[in-house]
């Protein structure tokens, strides 16, 4: 039975320890993956020098470091290498027949109420995948106040209709998980709802909790004066309607829910680069020189000096320039060399035995660890394919108000598995030393495979050129002595 707006006196917005705990990691994890201005200025991941002691480092000296400082990382690179490989063609998905083709076209084009397609929903919950990971909620648009509907058609003539959202660890505020991992239950942070007008202040916070045969939506007064309102619904289709899109999930029993994600390990390192980096600048600017007047009272030598000034001395004065020591700046520049090779090597850009070599137009040359990455992205792609299946079974499932199975629907997507990671002067190079051999004829797939990987370099699979060429490369004749 459906419950509006009942008060109640639980707060929604109460945290768990698990919460609590990794809170700041997830933040870390974001903030690094997309460096914002004010982020880099407030000095939130800047160390000051001398915390927790009584000698602590001059404010006027942490001040020109805050704003001075500058993220070097890789963190948004090795991001959108994935997320440009995966969708490098829209996903092939085939629905065409079935019972609830009709629906899932629709639902397809607009997957949360707002016209997105789920190509671009997918896209961005991947990149929350990679970042932080992400919880996929297959809600349902609320009855209209004073509305009872009996059946689908009345729903439908209501605007009642399955949708998407999207969930960070740093919005799931609260849950439970059994012991395979899944939800018992799960409460959002789903923010301030946006003002009616451009005059208007912003209102209620909500909160939504997901059971699995209940959802309850609370509201809560930004001023607090208002007690807390809830109302709630039944569900019927046996467990939450989320599912988990995460990169790893943590196996301690103790932190169950908890995601591990491609930054998890990597944003600690970059935050340690951007100290160094910082430190290394401070360094240069200690280090220029310094001129010594020998022979001269101090309140006799000029207060400021610049190019192109004159400065009369007595006789017998001297100018001595001093030179301070630039080993710990040299020192500092190989820490920070290791600590971008690191992030890279977290990262698969490179291997244990990768290397990065100078180049003058870009400061480096990655040397790809293909299988490693390929490897990676296949499994990452074969986990998208296998959400997007549940996404499209917990949306029949809403509609239809009872739980549908992969088989009776019959669903199926195929994301993209051939990435291009070396350049293709790289390939083609590979490719002339393997044709030298003079065994293309004998090994004629392998000529197929080279060729093939030069063609994925050049053009995108929904080229209409792709398989007119696709097709010269398999049906070309590599016998030598033709």
């Amino acid at each position: 039975m459906t419950q509006e707006n009942v008060a109640t006196d639980f707060d929604p917005s109460q945290t768990n320890g698990v919460y609590d705990l990794f809170a700041p990691a997830w933040r870390m994890c974001r903030d690094f993956a997309e460096m914002h201005e004010h982020v880099l200025r407030s000095g939130e991941y800047l160390d000051r020098f001398g915390a927790g002691t009584g000698a602590l480092e001059p404010a006027s000296q942490y001040g020109w470091r805050t704003q001075a400082g500058f993220a070097m990382d890789y963190c948004a690179d090795l991001i959108d290498l994935r997320v440009g490989n995966l969708f490098r063609t829209a996903p092939v998905r085939t629905f065409q027949g079935g019972k609830w083709s009709e629906f899932i076209g629709r639902f397809v084009e607009d997957v949360d109420g707002g016209g997105t397609h789920l190509d671009a929903f997918m896209a961005r919950a991947l990149r929350q995948y990679y970042i932080s990971g992400v919880d996929i909620v297959v809600d349902k648009t609320r009855t209209p106040e004073g509305a009872a509907p009996e059946t689908r058609d009345q729903e439908a003539q209501l605007g009642r209709r399955p949708y998407l959202a999207a969930f960070s660890p740093l919005e799931r505020v609260d849950w439970a998980c059994d012991h395979a991992g899944g939800y018992k239950w799960v409460r959002y942070d789903l923010g301030s709802q946006p003002p009616a007008a451009e005059d208007a202040s912003p209102g209620d916070r909500r909160y939504l909790t997901l059971t699995a045969d209940q959802w309850r939506l609370y509201q809560v007064s930004e001023d607090g004066d208002e007690p807390v309102q809830f109302s709630s619904g039944p569900m019927r289709l046996g467990l939450p309607p989320v599912i988990s899109f995460y990169y790893r999930q943590s196996v301690r029993p103790d932190y169950r829910g908890v995601p591990l994600s491609l930054l998890t390990r990597i944003a600690p390192v970059a935050r340690a680069l951007l100290n160094l980096v910082s430190q290394g600048q401070l360094d240069i600017y200690m280090a220029i020189g310094v001129l010594a007047a020998i022979g001269v009272d101090a309140d006799r030598l000029p207060k400021e000096m610049a190019p192109m000034c004159w400065l009369g001395l007595p006789d017998g004065a001297q100018i001595q320039h001093i030179h301070p020591a630039v080993e710990h700046v040299q020192e500092k520049r190989k820490w920070i060399a290791m600590l971008s090779e690191t992030i890279l090597r977290m990262g698969k850009l490179i291997g244990a035995s990768g290397k990065v070599s100078a180049r003058a137009t870009s400061g480096f040359q990655v040397a790809a660890e293909r299988t490693d990455l390929d490897n990676e992205m296949s499994a990452t792609a074969a986990q998208a394919e296998a959400v997007e299946r549940d996404i499209i079974r917990l949306a029949v499932s809403r509609m239809e108000g009872r739980l549908v199975d992969h088989a009776e629907i019959g669903y199926s997507v195929e994301y993209n598995k051939k990435y291009v990671l070396a350049p293709a002067a790289d390939i083609v190079a590979q490719a002339r030393e393997f044709f030298a051999t003079g065994l293309a004829g004998d090994v004629p797939q392998i000529s197929r495979l080279f060729l093939g990987r030069i063609l994925d370099s050049l053009i995108k699979k929904d080229d209409p050129r792709y398989t007119q060429i696709a097709a010269a490369i398999e049906n070309a004749n590599f016998d030598a002595d033709e």
